[in-house]
């Protein structure tokens, strides 16, 4: 009989053992430190971007979709927590303010990276999230020289 405890002993030791080494807590990554906020185009966009604006207009990069479009408020908080996910891990790559910091546009620099498939669903979800909030969204494509007066016609424009 005492045998047969010490078995039982073993095997729930045993099981024990497998179960603190299966969850056993991993250690958390470490970071690491991005050099540059921009790519390259980013970076040179950006800067003609500051050179078209307004001075009184700001001028925000990187910004979280989410902190510019909610979706509308909905009994089923299910649904409304689902609609703002979707947006929630999403940016634009610029955002212009006017002098009282509204929001003027939101602006794309849409490079080759847009030609991918799942690039291209991501922006037919944020084109239409933009347009059924009644967000401007201007989506300009990666150039190596851009129209100054156009590009501030296009930002200023009503």
């Amino acid at each position: 009989m005492l045998r047969d405890e010490v078995f039982v002993i073993a095997g729930f030791l045993a099981v024990l053992i497998l179960i603190l080494i299966f969850f056993r807590r991993k250690p958390p990554l470490k970071y690491r430190r991005v050099e540059n906020l921009f790519t390259k185009s980013e970076r040179k966009f950006y800067f003609i971007l500051k050179e078209v604006l307004p001075p009184s207009y700001q001028l925000f990069a990187k910004v979280r979709a989410a902190d510019v479009l909610l979706p509308q408020k909905s009994p089923d908080k299910s649904r409304w927590r689902s609609a703002f996910n979707r947006v929630a891990c999403k940016h634009f790559d610029y955002v212009v303010c006017d002098e009282k910091l509204n929001i003027v546009c939101a602006i794309e620099l849409d490079d080759a990276s847009h030609g991918k498939k799942d690039r291209i669903e991501r922006d037919i979800f944020i084109n239409w999230a933009a347009k059924t909030a009644g967000f401007r969204l201007l989506r300009i494509p990666l150039q190596k020289e851009y129209d100054k007066g156009r590009l501030k016609k296009m930002i200023l424009q009503k």
